[in-house]
């Protein structure tokens, strides 16, 4: 057998079959990748989808297309105000003023508390201690009959202008008021004998209403 000197070649495929075997290599899921998408672009795309669906379904059925079309008008109206809503209440949060602190709690004890309260500090020898005890008894038993209203964040002084008494009752819880101020803020001496003499005075019975 002779053999000649060209070296054996292997057979070079056609040009379609190495673009089928590329093809089907690439169609493969690893090498399949997802497009880019353009937001804005891709709302367009729906819109023209949508709008070109609607006008041959106006065509075709007019009763139907008027039906989506009612239909597709009310979500997007509820899809305004709710977006409205939501803008309102964000506004309203963001210039809302900011929260007062809460009102006092309402006084628990009540008139006979006090006036125990009172006789327990004087016979403790705390006289003027005994005395603010003894009017915010006093006050209670007032705005009991209507006379005042206590709050207690008020001042003694408030009392005087607001109690409905008739003049001579406004003049002695005046006095009574003064005496307080004497001996509970500004520090005189209360002795059991000042104490005695202001808590006679401080008994409800003696302030008449105004006619």
């Amino acid at each position: 057998m002779i053999h000649s000197g060209v070296p054996h070649q292997a057979p070079v495929p056609a040009p379609d079959s190495l673009r089928e075997v590329l093809d089907s290599v690439f169609a493969a899921p690893a090498y399949r990748w997802a497009p880019r998408t353009d937001p804005p672009a891709q709302l367009l795309r729906w819109w023209s989808d949508l709008t070109g669906w609607l006008g041959h379904l106006s065509e075709r059925a007019p009763l139907i297309y008027w039906g989506v079309v009612t239909v597709l008008v009310v979500i997007l109206a509820m899809i305004f105000v709710h977006a409205g809503y939501v803008l309102l209440q964000t506004f309203r949060a963001a210039s809302a003023p900011p929260e007062l602190p809460a009102a006092p709690p309402p006084l628990l004890r009540g008139s006979p508390w006090y006036r125990r309260e009172a006789e327990r500090l004087a016979a403790a020898g705390c006289y003027a201690e005994a005395m603010s005890a003894g009017f915010t008894a006093l006050v209670l038993d007032l705005d009991a009959r209507q006379l005042l209203r206590f709050h207690p964040g008020k001042t003694p002084n408030e009392y005087t202008y607001e109690a409905r008494l008739n003049q001579p009752s406004r003049e002695a819880f005046r006095e009574l008021v003064r005496a307080l101020y004497r001996y509970v803020f500004a520090g005189d001496a209360c002795g059991p004998g000042e104490f005695a003499t202001w808590q006679e005075r401080a008994v409800v019975e003696r302030y008449a209403p105004a006619n």
